[in-house]
């Protein structure tokens, strides 16, 4: 997945089609070949591609720090307690939408200024406009990467208020519901997770699937169709 454009990603999600377009699709875009030669390839070689594509596919990335592009490295935003308001904003207008997500990838990384260690710096924020069209040749897996990261850090805010509240404290809560509603908050638990959810499960149906897992399903229906036979 880390050699996967998002741009490509989002190319391929905007597409509809039955699933031998999608497949053809795919492997066009994600592997850079023309249909003329997708046209010409064997069926073996076509499904050992798509099983290939769609192990790449089955990866659950994480939050990656830094990441480079290109010859400068991007650093994540260090420090989530310094967030600024407008940062915040931008953030909550784009990550939850595939579409938009080079965007929020331009909040969320900016090039490193300086480093000692693991620790380090970025450039202040100035708008998405300066880096978004340069993160759309971000790697997939940082993108998804970051989606996850702000879905689970919705996830666990919303299970921290509801046990705030279970233990009667509602008036500690007011800072924490102002964020969750207005900045990540309760939307990513359910519009982030249904994005992602859409996004691959459309993606891999439209692969076949490849030989190891076909012969592989092949043998465990014989294997249940004998143990049936000697129970019978």
């Amino acid at each position: 997945m880390s050699e996967i454009k998002l741009a490509d990603y989002q190319k391929f999600i905007r597409l509809e089609g039955d699933e031998e377009f999608l497949s053809r699709k795919a492997i066009e875009i994600f592997c850079g070949l023309s249909m003329e030669v997708i046209l010409q390839m064997k069926a073996s070689s076509l499904a050992k591609t798509a099983g290939v594509l769609s192990k790449a596919f089955s990866e659950k990335p994480t939050l990656k720090p830094r990441f480079m592009l290109g010859k400068q490295e991007f650093g994540f935003i260090p420090s989530l307690d310094e967030i600024t308001v407008g940062e915040l904003h931008d953030i909550d207008e784009y990550v939850t939408d595939m579409q938009t997500m080079h965007k929020a990838m331009a909040v969320l990384y900016r090039p490193v200024t300086a480093r000692v260690g693991n620790r380090y710096d970025i450039e202040p924020y100035e708008g998405t406009a300066k880096y978004a069209e340069q993160m759309k040749n971000a790697p997939l897996d940082v993108a998804i990467g970051a989606m996850v990261f702000f879905w689970t850090l919705g996830n666990d805010l919303s299970r921290a208020s509801l046990k705030s509240l279970a233990k009667g404290n509602p008036m500690n809560l007011v800072p924490l519901i102002s964020f969750l509603k207005n900045g990540v908050g309760y939307q990513y638990t359910t519009n982030l997770q249904e994005v992602m959810l859409l996004n691959m499960s459309k993606y891999q149906s439209s692969l076949p699937p490849s030989p190891s897992r076909s012969s592989r399903s092949r043998k465990t229906a014989s294997k249940r169709n004998t143990a049936s036979s000697k129970n019978n």
